[in-house]
């Protein structure tokens, strides 16, 4: 039998806040903000990777068509933004637990990133974006010379 503990041994309850929004966060998805239009926008979730050279955003957005989804970078922010599709149907709905609506998220990256270099890619409903990191400066040994001329006075 397995044990679920609400709140860690030493903690407060000031935590519980918290752990009970990631515990509907995790069940229910992000929180969604409705525009005029009654359209709800979500919170993209991401997946971020670190590699040597780069930082790597995988994001899913299945069921949206290529020109459906923007990438921008300015002022230090990358935004990707995923505009909702009407769904079509033929029928009753009689449920629905796919989210339907816009997805945003905006993401302040380092500041030693290659902005020029910055690529995305769509396969097969995922979004990849892959941000470069900047070339880093290397330390430069400086060597030091001996007097050529000896002074004489």
């Amino acid at each position: 039998m397995t044990a679920f503990h609400w709140l860690a041994p030493g903690s407060d309850l000031m935590i519980s806040p918290r752990s009970m929004d990631r515990l509907y966060e995790r069940f229910f998805g992000y929180g969604a903000t409705t525009q005029e239009d009654g359209t709800p926008t979500y919170a993209l979730p991401v997946d971020i990777l670190e590699t040597e050279d780069a930082y790597e955003l995988h994001a899913t957005v299945a069921g949206v068509p290529q020109d459906g989804v923007e990438v921008t970078f300015e002022g230090g922010m990358l935004s990707i933004t995923v505009k909702a599709v009407p769904i079509e149907l033929q029928g009753k709905l009689i449920r629905q637990e796919r989210p339907w609506g816009n997805w945003i998220r905006k993401l302040e990256l380092p500041t030693e990133v290659d902005s020029a270099s910055i690529a995305a890619h769509f396969e097969n409903g995922v979004l990849t974006v892959r941000v470069p990191k900047a070339a880093k400066a290397k330390p430069v040994r400086i060597p030091i010379g001996a007097a050529d001329k000896l002074i004489e006075g």
